[in-house]
């Protein structure tokens, strides 16, 4: 597509959506991408265009005929094109496993290996000190007791998490500099590293079953959970966070709590930028005094003055 548009000097866009597979050969367990929608993709351009890219055989794109239409060719609206990109991003951003070096995992999340010389293995994680082996604990209860095994694996998957989440609020704000790694991606409309799609997947699977007891951090998870969602299209748990944060986001006291659900949910939801204007002036009155702080200043700067960043 992109040697036909330099090529004839077009403006086409392609769309192919993928999904991750998981794949096990001799005891060897990799990844990789399958089409989403098998042999069938979409152009998205001027259709005298379109006509022009399936004429030439070297391009082996053809229309889909849509025989009950009177155009002949099968076609999309940017409106129903939208909501299927979106349908498309929840299958692209679903991680069958999770890399141990880049997740934080922790005690009693249940676990399955999926490589490594126990692939199957299911058990409780133990977190051990950090080693260059990359050997993780597990818990496994067998009907007659419960054996630890110390193995070595680079992925697991996880079946269930902890309910006994020992670092909720540190968990919340480690995880707004991924969260906003991301929206400048989802903002650029590009897709985001497995690295980082994990970070936020098991951020939203672990968060959703931890209770807080703090009605301010109660809205603030809220909201992170609400834009961690819009980010990987998972749509229909966006909502469920929508209306939860609803409920409690007359607690959210703090500017730069406020600020940075400003900015989230300005970008995720397309909002028109201006009103990032009145909130940017606002929080530069303030004392800046940490890391994060300055972080989201920067993000605010990088939407409101593109041209310097």
């Amino acid at each position: 597509m992109e040697r036909f548009n330099q090529s004839h000097e077009k403006n086409l866009e392609l769309f192919a959506p993928t999904y991750v597979v998981r794949e096990e050969r001799d005891g060897a367990v990799r990844f990789r991408d399958a089409s989403l929608t098998f042999h069938y993709v979409f152009v998205r351009g001027v259709f005298a265009d379109v006509k022009e890219l399936c004429a030439q055989p070297t391009n082996k794109f053809s229309f889909v005929i849509d025989r009950g239409s009177s155009d002949r060719y099968a076609t999309i609206d940017d409106r129903r094109m939208l909501q299927f990109r979106n349908i498309a991003k929840v299958y692209k951003n679903c991680m069958p496993c999770y890399p141990i070096e880049e997740v934080d995992f922790e005690d009693g999340d249940l676990v399955e290996v999926v490589n490594g010389k126990f692939p199957g293995l299911i058990g409780r994680y133990v977190p051990k000190a950090k080693g260059k082996s990359g050997n993780i604990v597990l818990k496994v209860y067998d009907k007659l007791m419960t054996i630890a095994y110390d193995i070595k694996s680079t992925d697991v998957r996880v079946l269930e998490f902890s309910k006994n989440s020992t670092r909720p609020n540190d968990q919340i704000d480690a995880i707004v500099p991924h969260l906003l790694r991301a929206l400048r991606l989802f903002d650029r409309g590009e897709e985001f590293p497995a690295s980082l799609v994990g970070r936020i997947s098991v951020f939203c699977g672990r968060m959703e079953v931890v209770k807080l007891d703090n009605r301010k951090m109660e809205a603030k998870l809220q909201a992170l959970l609400y834009s961690a969602c819009c980010l990987i299209g998972n749509t229909v748990a966006a909502e469920r966070y929508l209306a939860r944060f609803e409920k409690y986001k007359d607690s959210v006291t703090n500017e730069w709590t406020r600020g940075l659900i400003v900015l989230l949910f300005c970008v995720v939801d397309g909002d028109d930028r201006t009103m990032l204007v009145e909130e940017y002036n606002r929080l530069k009155t303030l004392n800046a005094s940490s890391q994060l702080r300055r972080l989201i200043m920067s993000e605010y700067a990088h939407y409101l003055f593109p041209a310097e960043h």
